[in-house]
Parts: structure tokens; C-alpha cells; sequence
């Protein structure tokens, strides 16, 4: 990721931050999944049916991460920070955000829309599992 993605990735103001797992293997994963999908659902607002794919994969993919982080035993603020921290609202710009800002972003990954439609991204209800065990 470019210096000025991972700027933007941490100075949104909703941006939550993610606590610690118990697996320095699964706070990574989280973390890229977060990343990934700043940029899938950042990107793909210009398109309202790819946007809602995204958003339907996302949400049912972080739905599968709360169960997945609950049924480790991982603690219940760890799994509400999560869930913060992935809310697409708390992923998309603010609307006042410099149009230069969001294709900067968007450039950091020129590829997003074949990476997403080739699987090519973190899919935590595949992944989480093994990396909690």
C-alpha cells in the first residue's frame, strides 16, 4: 500500500481502530480485509449495482468474522471494534473529500474490480478460522 493510501486509511475521522485478537495472524488479516474493502467500496460508488454487491459480499463477510472471532472466545469489545471498524459507512470518504483524495485511493489499486471479481481479496469467512486455530 502507498504512504498516501495508508495516510488516507488512518486519518478518516471514521475510521475505528481494530484491538488486538489474541492472533497477531488474525489482526492482520482483519486489517487487510478493512483496507481492501475501503478501496472496493470507495471505488465502486460510481457503479450502484457493483457498489451493492460489494456492500451484500461485505456485510455478510463481516457477519461471518463476528460469529467466527466470537466462537475463538475472542473478547466481546475486540469483536465490537471489529465491527466498527468494517461498517462500510466508516470505510467510504466523507462526502467532502477531494475527488483527487478518493482517485488517489482508487489508484493505490487501479486493479480493484478484477481482484474482486477473480476472489483476489480477503474473504474473512474463508480465512479467519484457520488463522484463529
Amino acid at each position: 500500500m502507498s504512504i498516501f493510501a495508508t495516510a488516507l486509511l488512518l486519518t478518516t475521522p471514521t475510521h475505528a481502530q481494530i484491538l488486538p485478537t489474541g492472533s497477531p495472524a488474525a489482526d492482520i488479516l482483519l486489517s487487510q480485509a478493512i483496507t481492501e474493502h475501503r478501496v472496493f467500496l470507495t471505488c465502486s460508488a460510481l457503479d450502484p449495482e457493483t457498489h451493492a454487491r460489494i456492500s451484500a459480499d461485505w456485510q455478510a463477510d463481516i457477519t461471518s468474522a463476528k460469529a467466527i472471532l466470537a466462537s475463538h472466545d475472542v473478547p466481546p469489545e475486540t469483536v465490537a471494534a471489529f465491527t466498527a471498524a468494517a461498517d462500510p459507512q466508516a470505510l467510504m470518504p466523507p462526502p467532502d473529500t477531494a475527488w483527487a483524495e478518493v482517485q488517489a485511493l482508487c489508484a493505490t489499486r487501479p486493479d480493484w474490480r478484477q481482484a474482486y471479481d477473480n476472489l483476489d481479496r480477503v474473504m474473512l469467512d474463508l480465512k479467519l478460522v484457520g488463522v484463529l486455530e
